[in-house]
């Protein structure tokens, strides 16, 4: 059985927009960057929102990292901040770890 790929979502609580894919990091209509707060949740059509095989090659599942000393996310493959180019193994916390802790994983009404 092939192994599916699905995005999820997440909504801006500065300027409302809702279903940003994760991949973003900020708003696509404020350009605000979601914060630790965020909750992300699973699209309602599971099977229009699989990710294609380019998508899925650009993608990992492991979880993005926070930057311990800028503060701003990164995408699991970096190994420096994009923002301060700040060293990962430096910084000790991980976005899904942070996640993790805070009860905010998945799930839209947690």
């Amino acid at each position: 059985m092939e192994e599916k790929r699905i995005e999820g979502l997440w909504d801006c609580v500065y300027c409302g927009r809702t279903g940003i894919k994760a991949r973003f990091g900020e708003c696509i209509s404020c350009g605000r960057a979601r914060g630790i707060e965020t909750v992300f949740y699973l699209p309602d059509d599971l099977d229009a929102a699989t990710l294609t095989s380019e998508e899925k090659a650009q993608t990992t599942n492991e979880p993005d990292w926070l930057c311990e000393y800028c503060g701003a996310y990164n995408k699991s493959t970096a190994t420096c901040c994009d923002k301060c180019a700040g060293d990962r193994e430096s910084s000790k916390s991980n976005y899904g770890m942070l996640h993790k802790l805070t009860g905010k994983l998945f799930g839209k009404n947690r």
